[in-house]
């Protein structure tokens, strides 16, 4: 049996406009990444937009992409076609989520998003043999 492992942290969305990174955590290599979530639990009131993606280091491919920070809402993916490397991670691999604001921050800002990731730890898995 395997145990479902996973890695989260709650993000502070009331920032200065413009793009800012979060380290979410480090999934392990050879592990098989499940689900990707992110929950806004409390709505970011900067004057334009709020969007938070999800995804891996150096890559332009989130696992998910530009949502709505301004709004209650829970964003998941399961593993599909968007989640590259979802079987089998070649390197230990930095998962991160930006936060994309536009507009001035409110003379009273809020905002708070969740970002989580699961995975099952050092799986191993490989290419299955005809029986």
């Amino acid at each position: 049996g395997q145990v479902v492992m996973s890695q989260s942290i709650m993000i502070d969305t009331a920032i200065a406009a413009g793009a800012t990174t979060f380290n979410v955590g480090v999934i392990p290599k050879n592990s098989q990444l499940l689900t990707a979530t992110i929950r806004t639990g409390v709505v970011n009131n900067n004057v334009t937009s709020c969007t938070v993606s999800m995804g891996k280091t150096a890559s332009v491919a989130y696992f998910l992409a530009a949502q709505d920070g301004q709004a209650l809402a829970e964003y998941s993916t399961l593993a599909t076609g968007s989640l590259d490397e979802a079987d089998r991670f070649g390197s230990d691999t930095q998962i991160i989520a930006t936060v994309t604001t536009v507009g001035a921050v409110d003379a009273t800002p809020t905002g708070q998003t969740t970002v989580t990731f699961t995975y099952l730890q050092a799986n191993n898995l490989s290419d299955a043999t005809a029986a």
